[in-house]
């Protein structure tokens, strides 16, 4: 335990279960809600091993022992209602929930059931079902599940002692986890073992999954035996806010074997959630930069005249939508590649549409969210989008929406800027402060991933850079406002960017100056067709 960790039990001043530890933040905490790991079967809040001090870095985090597991008393039931009841009574009022194996199994039902306590939720060698049946046949056979429960029954030590060989088994680091596992003092109560034993068996959590209404993350290792990787592709179908990682080279327990790999998903995931758009301060920000958008916005519309020759001519096209269309720029440049066809131009701006509609003359305009469509079902023959699906807060929700509307065999065309633009304003802004200053981007990665899940198949993503100069940062900053492109984080204080925090990042940013006396910013490209 490190020196910064005090029990809550042994705090006055909290009244807090003494079922949790209290790692805390030793940085600027900018999440909205702690951090809370909630560990599996067979095991104490140990297994976490070092990732709950990793985690504090970033954010304050709590340890809970399960009921008869470390300090946490037993209960007099265990079914699953009383198990969520006890969670009801023991976690802060509003958490990210971290859950191991059962633990994740728990954290899934609890969220389910009490959708406003929960942030996020983040699941780690979870399935829907600890033991398959006829439905669900991804998870470990009921007869291999039955022989365990009577193993137990018959000797709890020899039980724990195969546990921990099937908990490392398959991993890269097998044998020093096992000696690891083996040597770790666990402290339990042997019936609320069992009865929680007997609770894996039982729990489904297939309808639960299914009707999570919070941002979820599940990670698998791609060698765990007791958990199935099979069973991560259908737990992510199951529901558009869950996303799904698999790690390469793990067993059950990857917190142990590769704990930089779990600490940078879960970081990343908790940045996601930190990071939300506000989609009315992004619509009124490109409002009123409407009647000055096209002047600046040169890069975009060659990139976006780039994207409109990459357009499958092979498929036919007789409708097609501009999504986030922003000015209508190309929307007559769409019309008389395909003449035949119907164009329509979508944004999220009503500011934005009636400059497109003054400017651009006859035209179909629509105002909406690229999230949730007015459109019907197979509808569209080709969406094309030019730098504007970045403002959305759900790619797999946007993922999702994308594939309805498509019909059978109708195309994708998309360019957004990846997670390398702007770097060097990142950069500046990072030696001044920790706040949130330039928007977050979402990597190739991240794109395949939510095409994927959503059934989109030939997935071809192209990333490029390219490098615009500027004279002054009070330019770019200039310039990023006019095309409405600075910052629209929800989250954001409004107090970021006084005088003196101003005179700091021109200060930083001079670093970058170039022998040419020029001030880069890069921009990331991201390319991406896809078919459905």
């Amino acid at each position: 335990m490190s020196q910064g960790v005090t029990c809550l039990s042994e705090s006055p001043a909290t009244q807090l279960s003494a079922a949790l530890t209290h790692y805390p933040c030793c940085n600027i905490n900018l999440l909205p809600a702690p951090v809370v790991l909630l560990h599996g079967w067979g095991a104490d809040s140990q297994i976490w091993q070092t990732l709950p001090d990793r985690l504090s870095q970033r954010a304050d985090v709590f340890t809970a022992d399960l009921p008869g597991f470390g300090a946490s008393p037993a209960l007099r039931g265990y079914a699953l209602a009383d198990l969520l009841a006890w969670l009801d009574q023991t976690l802060p009022q509003r958490c990210f929930l971290m859950g191991l194996s059962l633990g994740g199994m728990l954290a899934c039902a609890f969220a389910a059931a009490y959708p406003q306590r929960i942030a996020g939720l983040i699941t780690l060698a979870s399935n829907s079902r600890f033991s398959a049946d006829t439905d669900a046949n991804t998870a470990m056979p009921s007869a291999q599940y039955q022989q365990f429960l009577a193993g137990w029954q018959n000797s709890s030590a020899d039980c724990l002692s195969r546990f921990c060989a099937l908990q490392a088994q398959g991993d890269t680091q097998q044998r020093s986890l096992l000696r690891l596992l083996r040597a770790m003092p666990v402290v339990m109560d042997e019936s609320s073992a069992g009865s929680l034993l007997r609770l894996l068996g039982s729990i489904d959590n297939r309808d639960a999954l299914s009707h999570l209404a919070s941002p979820t993350l599940a990670i698998f290792g791609d060698r765990d035996p007791l958990v199935p990787v099979a069973c991560a592709e259908p737990i992510g179908r199951l529901n558009p806010l869950i996303e799904v990682a698999v790690i390469d080279g793990a067993g059950h327990l990857p917190q142990i074997s590769q704990p930089d790999r779990v600490e940078a998903l879960i970081v990343e995931f908790l940045q996601r959630q930190q990071y939300r758009l506000d989609k009315e301060k992004v619509a009124e920000s490109f409002g009123r930069a409407a009647p000055r958008y096209d002047a600046a916005a040169q890069l975009q519309h060659r990139v976006g005249e780039q994207l409109i020759a990459d357009i499958d001519r092979s498929i036919p096209v007789e409708r097609i939508i501009d999504l986030g269309c922003g000015t209508g720029y190309h929307c007559p440049q769409l019309q008389r590649a395909f003449p035949a066809a119907q164009v329509v131009g979508v944004d999220l701006s009503e500011a934005m549409l009636a400059h497109a509609a003054s400017s651009r003359g006859a035209g179909c305009w629509l105002c909406a969210d690229a999230e949730r469509l007015p459109l019907a079902d197979h509808s569209q023959d080709c969406i094309f989008s030019n730098f504007a699906l970045q403002w959305c807060t759900d790619l797999t929700t946007l993922a999702g929406e994308l594939y309805r509307v498509l019909k059978p065999s109708g195309q994708l065309r998309i360019v957004v800027p990846g997670p390398a633009t702007l770097i060097e304003l990142r950069s500046a802004w990072a030696s001044v402060d920790n706040h949130v200053h330039v928007n977050h981007f979402a990597s190739a990665d991240d794109w395949r991933r939510v095409l994927w899940i959503a059934g989109f198949q030939r997935v071809e993503i192209r990333s490029e850079k390219t490098v615009e100069q500027h004279q002054t940062v009070r330019e770019l900053l200039l310039e990023l406002k006019t095309i409405g492109a600075h910052n629209n984080n929800s989250g954001k204080p409004t107090t970021l960017t006084g005088k003196q925090q101003l005179k700091a990042l021109y200060t930083a940013y001079e670093r970058f100056r170039t022998v040419q006396d020029h001030l880069p910013a890069t921009w990331e490209i991201l390319s991406l067709s896809a078919y459905k």
